[in-house]
């Protein structure tokens, strides 16, 4: 029997890696909880909600800056006409859960804060946090529901209301502090699959275990 059991060694470790492969190359969209896309929870998870167009594309190694020239905000307004957005995509790193835009796209962004000094943001649930600008009636529909509607809302000028509280701003310039670090995301924070590494990681694990039973 131990022979016959060496002998199939191979066909486990192939199988096995194959199966670790494909969870691997599985699209974020399968991965991510459903609830994720919906309106209501995109709303409620979100610091701000804004519509704009994409005026300007900065890629950099492990991530990439986008400029959005806002044209309205429909949730918590600040006063920047202009904000940036930043994914975990550069030139080199690609991450499969954020979003992507074209230059000149118009969009409708559920927004998280990360330096409000900078006026820098990122998608709120990744990449279905990037919605149509057609969305924009069930957005406010759904803001009015939790109650975060403000009649008005609008792109609002520098020293105008809507600066956000001098608490809040602090609470992100520490976050943005923490966004100092220009390098790619871990695998963990940035992404809900398996990635390649523990592919490989796998597969030298099994053919340990199989070098041991030999």
């Amino acid at each position: 029997m131990k022979p016959k059991t060496l002998k199939q060694s191979p066909i486990l470790l192939i199988t096995l890696a194959l199966c670790l492969f494909s969870l691997t190359a599985s699209p974020a969209a399968a991965l991510l909880d459903p609830i994720a896309a919906e309106i209501p929870y995109q709303v409620n998870h979100s610091d701000r909600i804004a519509i704009g167009t994409v005026s300007d594309i900065e890629p950099h190694y492990a991530y990439t800056i986008f400029t959005i020239t806002v044209e309205e905000w429909l949730y918590n307004p600040m006063p920047a006409e202009t904000i940036k957005v930043r994914t975990e995509n550069g030139k080199y790193v690609w991450t499969e859960d954020q979003p992507e835009f074209e230059e000149n796209e118009e969009v409708l962004l559920m927004l998280k804060d990360l330096d409000l000094e900078d006026r820098l943001f990122k998608v709120s649930v990744e990449f279905p946090g990037k919605r149509p600008v057609s969305d924009r009636d069930a957005v406010i529909e759904e803001l009015k529901v939790q109650g975060k509607w403000q009649e008005g809302n609008e792109t609002v000028e520098d020293g105008a209301e809507g600066e956000p509280e001098e608490g809040e701003e602090e609470e992100g310039e520490e976050e943005g502090e923490e966004e100092e670090d220009v390098g790619p995301a871990t695998e963990s924070e940035s992404t809900p699959f398996i990635g390649p590494v523990w592919v490989l990681a796998a597969v030298i694990g099994a053919v340990f275990v199989f070098r041991k039973i030999k």
